[in-house]
């Protein structure tokens, strides 16, 4: 099992592309799998077969790569996706996750990303939400997930 830590962090494009190049290299030759830790979804978008997003600690949302991508199930996944830059928005401003994240000592009652969450309501700032499975390995851990998965 190889474990790779923030590999492309602060690096260009083309040098990200390498690393995870020799990553897979590395992987197929060693027929080992891999976990992928990064901020970035663009990264794994071409190398992982399933994935799981964190906050503040704990897995929110965790999905096939492919349906994740196509219908993010936690409002935190759907910002992610929503901030990576696209080309075809060129020259216009980038989407950004409002407000910060939570200390990680003194984490906000309810669901922790509730003071950033756009869809979030009270249950959501008295209750955490426990990790729902959504069918074919998909899990989220938002109040709203049924609703996010089946919106069109």
């Amino acid at each position: 099992m190889l474990i790779a830590d923030e590999p492309t962090t602060a690096l260009d494009v083309t040098v990200q592309a390498q690393i995870m190049d020799l990553l897979g290299e590395l992987q197929r030759e060693r027929q080992m799998g891999m976990i992928l830790i990064t901020h970035d979804l663009g990264v794994v978008a071409d190398v992982a077969d399933r994935i799981a997003v964190m906050y503040a600690g704990r897995i929110v949302e965790e999905a096939d790569v492919y349906e994740l991508y196509a219908k993010p199930a936690h409002p935190y996944t759907l910002g992610l996706l929503n901030s990576i830059p696209r080309m075809d928005e060129k020259g216009q401003e980038l989407r950004t996750i409002k407000g910060l994240p939570p200390n990680l000592m003194n984490i906000p009652p309810g669901c922790a990303f509730n003071p950033r969450c756009p869809m979030a309501q009270p249950v959501c700032r008295e209750k955490v939400p426990p990790l729902l499975q959504l069918g074919n390995g998909r899990a989220s851990a938002c109040h709203f997930a049924e609703e996010l998965v089946n919106r069109d």
